[in-house]
């Protein structure tokens, strides 16, 4: 904790306040804690009270020792000793030391003023104590760690020692809380665990970042005002939505992140301030900044838990991400029944190891690593020797028991039900046409057809309108389209002109005259490519959609000749005026189309 002299012996000059590798500065001093309890806290039994006389109990806040002493845990003593000795027996609250709780896993204990959680192993420790100030030279502190060891500063009533010190990297810059903790348990174990946490005490290093924040926050006002207009259309149909939650969740995690944000900035301040002013050579305690910059680190973690979550459901226009989202929910109830099932055979397993190996194996010494265990067997990543030496016999048939009905039976079991509805969802997808899925591969094309890939243009998806599909190609030119319409009206009359006259022909023949033939259908078509007024502009894409609708119209045709050759009565006359009727209507469509192809020119 001291700078030390250079390995070749000379002095270091100008390194006040440094560790031993010159790079970082300790802020104030390093203070080790120690947390006690009550002699005589646990009840001995009539039996062997001859046997024990004191009984020490595991840390509680009931149990924990607040009285002050002199040096050697005594009341009186007629030796001196130093300021630093005689204060470490001296009891010092929260508020005198500005330190805050430790939660561990024994129980929860709390204290006054404010509080900062270490996660431990054994127990939640109070903020006070008595505590060793690590200051003066390098032989001063071997004196007094001697001293105190003499002193018997750490007996049978230590429950933990808290070791906390801050530092700073000038070359970075960053800020470092640093926390070593000993526990000791009544059973005489020992635990050992260290905390290191780095801390920045700027609220924003770049302006990108606070751009990124600006715009953060611009969406999250946005959906927040979306939400409450849903949540006014809705009312009570509001909180049935699952993703109402999730929306709800991003929305409080932002604005509940915006004034942590800002707590944290002001307590950066303030510590900045004292340093400045101390130049570092006070004791300044991290634990509260520490404590605010985890609570920001969760609340980021739960909005980016949730805005993923979203993404998730954004994902459901592409056909693929689709699936999940429809095979969870084809599978709820049908997971939820599984799930219950699975809960009792888990449990059952998980007292029989827990019962079985509780003295035996260390994997089983509490019920978290014995779940732990199971869920790794679960993987068939465990390896099953130590179960074996415990118990030759047992240890064996426990395990096949467990791999057959768990691994074998409920692992298929969940893997079935998901197979089953992922593909109903597939079949589903499938059959329906959704315009929908198609979204994302047309926002790509056009993406890449902006940056300038005009390959990708052509490939852009058109939408269809129902019931009626109306292709954008076509709705380019329209009076383009109807010189086709008018085109095909044409051909049309002189077909069914052609096919009457051929008719009257063919009746007024005998019967072996029949072998007439009547005009084909390609003849029609090379005649019009031929003839036609506007034949050199003429599309030959419609040409080719005139030979296929033609084709079809000449099964019609068929059934008309034979209601025609069936009917008993035909008429052999000559109508002029029909004739005349059908070449002035010829004639003005033709003047129509005429027109139409002087304007496309």
């Amino acid at each position: 904790m001291i700078v030390g002299d250079w390995y070749n012996g000379q002095s270091i000059n100008d390194s006040k306040g440094f560790l031993n590798d010159k790079a970082t500065r300790l802020i104030g001093w390093a203070t080790m804690r120690q947390l006690r309890i009550k002699p005589d806290t646990c009840r001995l039994k009539s039996t062997i009270r001859g046997l024990i006389k004191h009984c020490y109990d595991d840390y509680s806040a009931s149990s924990e020792e607040r009285g002050s002493f002199l040096p050697g845990w005594t009341t009186n003593t007629t030796q001196n000793y130093s300021k630093l000795i005689t204060q470490a027996f001296i009891y010092q609250t929260s508020e005198q030391l500005d330190t805050y709780n430790y939660i561990g896993q024994h129980a929860t204990y709390r204290s006054g003023g404010y509080v900062y959680e270490f996660r431990g192993q054994h127990a939640t420790y109070r903020s006070g104590g008595y505590v060793y100030e690590f200051r003066g030279s390098l032989s001063e502190l071997y004196n007094d760690l001697s001293e105190l060891h003499q002193l018997e500063w750490i007996d049978k009533q230590t429950r933990a020692v808290i070791i906390q010190m801050n530092l700073y990297n000038p070359n970075i810059p960053i800020f470092t809380s640093a926390v070593i903790i000993i526990e000791i348990l009544s059973s005489s174990g020992i635990f050992f665990s260290v905390r290191f946490e780095p801390l920045s005490v700027d609220a924003f290093t770049s302006i990108f970042q606070i751009v990124c924040a600006f715009i953060y926050l611009t969406f999250i006002l946005y959906f927040m005002i979306l939400e409450i207009r849903s949540f006014i259309h809705l009312k009570k149909l509001y909180f049935r939505q699952v993703w109402s939650y999730i929306e709800i969740g991003i929305i409080a995690c932002s604005w509940t992140s915006v004034g942590i944000h800002v707590w944290r900035a002001n307590e950066a301040k303030r510590i900045t301030r004292l340093f400045r002013e101390t130049h570092g050579d006070i004791y300044l305690n991290f634990q509260l900044l520490a404590y605010i910059n985890d609570i920001f680190s969760f609340l980021l973690a739960f909005c980016c838990f949730f805005g993923t979550l979203k993404l998730l459901r954004l994902c459901r226009y592409n056909r693929r991400l689709a699936l999940l989202s429809d095979t969870l929910g084809r599978s709820a109830r049908e997971l939820l029944s599984f799930s219950f099932m699975f809960s009792i055979v888990f449990m059952a397993f998980l007292a029989l190891f827990y019962l079985q190996f509780l003295s035996l194996i260390w994997e089983c010494s509490s019920l978290l690593r014995t779940a732990q265990m199971l869920f790794e067997m679960l993987l068939l990543k465990f390896d099953a020797t130590e179960i074996t030496q415990a118990a030759p016999f047992l240890g064996p048939l426990y395990f096949t028991w467990f791999i057959l009905f768990v691994v074998f039976v409920c692992i298929n079991m969940f893997v079935s039900i998901i197979n089953d509805n992922f593909r109903a969802a597939r079949d589903y997808v499938h059959k329906v046409d959704h315009d929908d899925q198609d979204i994302f591969t047309n926002v790509f094309k056009k993406i890449q057809w902006w940056c300038g890939n005009n390959e990708e243009s052509a490939n852009i998806v058109t939408f269809n309108t129902k019931p009626n599909v109306i292709m954008i190609s076509e709705m380019a030119d329209p009076i383009k389209r109807l010189s086709y319409k008018l085109d095909e009206l044409m051909v049309y009359i002189d077909r069914r002109y052609e096919d009457k006259m051929v008719r009257i022909a063919w009746n007024e023949t005998t019967v072996s005259t029949l072998d007439c033939q009547k005009i084909s259908r390609s003849d029609e078509i090379s005649i019009i490519e031929t003839y036609h007024p506007i034949n050199k502009d003429y599309d030959h894409m419609k040409i080719e959609e005139l030979k296929t609708s033609h084709a079809s119209n000449d099964n019609i045709d068929e059934e008309m000749d034979i209601e025609h050759n069936n009917d008993e009565i035909i008429s052999s006359d000559f109508d002029p005026n029909a004739i005349i009727q059908r070449f002035l209507f010829i004639f003005f469509a033709f003047i129509i189309n005429y027109k139409f192809y002087l304007s496309i020119d």
